[in-house]
């Protein structure tokens, strides 16, 4: 089974084009591995909307929140990230204030290339590497990353070997090359594609596996295709919907509910349908990996009841 699979791992990361709903789908996750008995950290990035809010709990910040028993969720920002560092390393609170409250660390942050993401993948590290007091057990079974959207995201990954061929001895490079490490690892970490059965979603899905592999040596694990619209109508009645289409019919199914209107709404459907088959054959003859379709869900709000449908697919798949 692909949860299964993916349930082995310590780390799973998700990335995929913007708006292709890749916090659902790693809120989704987290949700149905807890359920499995699993301690699961849910990790966002900078995210102006926690994906926490789906179960209903308030927005939880830069330190680790549990939302329910075996949940939990933390929201990256790499900013706050790179002062916890100085913090833990400086250690003496003077100087520690005088470093963050110096112009020039503010500036060197920003623009520092790829220090950011530096900051934030080796914090993702630490909490992968986490234990808890005298057990030494680890603080988490999983943790699922929702990492930035596709072309970002590449990037994001890319950092820790330019910085170890950039920095060949040192802290810095010998912590890149230990998360490279991390994420080359295929027994530990899971690299998850997300698209939708939309051209450009499916188009960078394809273009992000091929360059995961051969520009960061990462090898993608599955690819979930979200927002799928699933079969409502059997042959039988579509071929007679697009007859009655075809013919112009005219009626009323209830009052205030046209035929036309109707036929018209089954025929957007049916389209949807024909297209999420032709994206999902798509991918399957590209890809050498597992495919997970996910339902489009219809409603007013995305919120629990919705995540556990989708933890539901995910425990199925």
């Amino acid at each position: 089974m692909v949860l299964s699979d993916l349930l082995s791992k310590r780390l799973v990361i998700l990335s995929g084009k913007g708006g292709v709903g890749k916090s659902t789908v790693g809120m989704a996750l987290a949700l149905a591995a807890s359920e499995r008995g699993k301690r699961v950290l849910l990790v966002e990035v900078d995210a102006p909307l926690e994906a926490a809010r789906l179960l209903g709990a308030n927005p939880v910040g830069c330190r680790e929140t549990e939302i329910k028993p075996g949940l939990s969720t933390v929201n990256l920002a790499p900013a706050a990230v790179m002062d916890d560092y100085v913090r833990h390393a400086v250690r003496i609170e003077l100087l520690v204030s005088r470093i963050l409250e110096s112009p020039v660390y503010r500036r060197f942050f920003a623009a520092a290339p790829g220090l950011p993401e530096l900051m934030v993948l080796g914090k993702i590290m630490t909490l992968e590497d986490a234990r808890d007091g005298w057990s030494r057990r680890a603080r988490y079974d999983l943790i699922v990353v929702d990492a930035p959207a596709t072309g970002h995201g590449l990037s994001f990954l890319k950092v820790p070997l330019a910085a170890s061929e950039a920095v060949p001895v040192g802290p810095v490079g010998n912590n890149a090359r230990r998360i490279l490490k991390l994420l080359r690892d295929r027994k530990r970490t899971a690299l998850g594609i997300v698209a939708i059965p939309e051209e450009m979603a499916v188009a960078e899905a394809l273009e992000f596996h091929r360059l995961a592999i051969e520009e960061v040596g990462i090898h993608p694990a599955a690819v979930f295709l979200n927002g799928c619209h699933e079969p409502r109508f059997t042959p039988a009645q579509e071929a007679e919907v697009l007859a009655l289409s075809s013919r112009a019919a005219q009626g009323r199914l209830a009052p205030g509910i046209s035929l036309a209107g109707a036929l018209l709404a089954a025929r957007r459907h049916i389209r949807r349908r024909k297209l999420t088959r032709f994206y999902q054959a798509r991918l399957q003859r590209a890809l050498p990996l597992p495919l997970v379709s996910l339902p489009y869900l219809f409603g007013d709000s995305l919120g629990a009841d919705a995540l556990r449908a989708l933890a539901q697919r995910l425990e199925a798949a």
